[in-house]
């Protein structure tokens, strides 16, 4: 065997212990070599193997993707807003060499919450992710590439893999990488995504920087709720749901504040700081709340 080729074969096989390694020191199952899951095994665990750990591209896109050259494609939102499949064939040459600027964009889900960082670490339990990471893409904040998830989906799940196929075209610079990125929202109507599938597959080469997994967007110790990105600590006991026909007023929890059900000064359904209660007004004083100014609440 060439020397080259052993020497590509290390460095795949040093990248894959990386990212194993990586995982166990987060307290998770190693996943290369578990074999085909089923995707409700694996939104149980932040990284599983799917299909053998073989993309699922057909001979007929990657023979598209060839002939096409390097591109992006991103799905248009749903009605929801929520993102969809986004992919495309990367290559040295246009891997961005810019800073990644800020972030604004707040997708589907976006109920940021700060918890102490013993049970999230860094505090802040969602990020905006990207489905095509900035490093292969270039791509900042644009709304069809960003998604909702956990600390640990972004940093302990997706990253690595990202990291593996950037640094592949990195040192391989006359690679190509067809990468794709499928979110699982599920069959209805969930904001929150359950995770992500991640297909990389090196069109120039024989498995090096291919892989196929699933990552959940789960953090341990917090109940997320998929339907509207509500959280809490799961030692926490779940409040009861509050219809607007139970309500007595509506509260903002960021300003402390609290209005009647009509009032033009509450914040909307969708906002995060929007929470209807149905206690009485002395014990929504009792709780730290002001009434509103604009429409008193009695």
């Amino acid at each position: 065997m060439k020397k080259r080729a052993l020497g590509r074969i290390f460095k795949a096989s040093t990248i894959l212990l990386v990212v194993v390694l990586l995982l166990c020191s987060c307290e998770f199952f190693p996943f290369f070599g578990m074999g085909n899951e089923e995707d409700e095994n694996a939104k149980d665990q932040l990284v599983t193997v799917l299909n053998d750990n073989v993309p699922y591209f057909s001979a007929e896109e990657k023979e598209k993707a060839q002939k096409r050259g390097y591109f992006i494609e991103l799905s248009s939102l749903d009605d929801l807003g929520r993102v969809g499949v986004c992919w495309g064939l990367f290559d040295y040459g246009h891997m961005p060499t810019y800073d990644r600027e800020t972030l604004n964009t707040e997708p589907t889900g976006w109920h940021q919450k700060e918890y102490d960082t013993s049970i999230v670490p860094g505090g802040w339990l969602y990020a905006r992710a990207h489905l095509l990471a900035f490093q292969l893409s270039g791509l900042q904040d644009d709304p069809e590439n960003l998604m909702t998830g956990t600390r640990d989906f972004n940093n302990e799940g997706m990253l690595p893999f990202e990291n593996m196929t950037a640094s592949h075209i990195k040192e391989e610079r006359d690679h190509q990488v067809l990468y794709r990125v499928t979110p699982d929202f599920g069959n209805g109507d969930n904001l929150l995504a359950y995770g992500v599938t991640i297909e990389s597959d090196c069109l120039n080469c024989d498995e090096e920087a291919d892989y196929c997994v699933y990552i959940a967007n789960i953090q341990p110790g917090i109940t997320l709720d998929y339907k509207t990105g509500n959280n809490r600590l799961s030692t926490e006991e779940p409040e009861d749901e509050i219809t607007i026909d139970e309500a007595t007023f509506i509260l903002n929890t960021n300003t402390k504040r609290f209005h009647r059900l009509d009032c033009s000064g509450a914040p909307a359904t969708d906002s995060k700081n929007y929470k209807l209660t149905d206690k009485s007004y002395d014990e929504v004083r009792s709780e730290g709340y002001i009434p509103c100014s604009r429409c008193n609440p009695e």
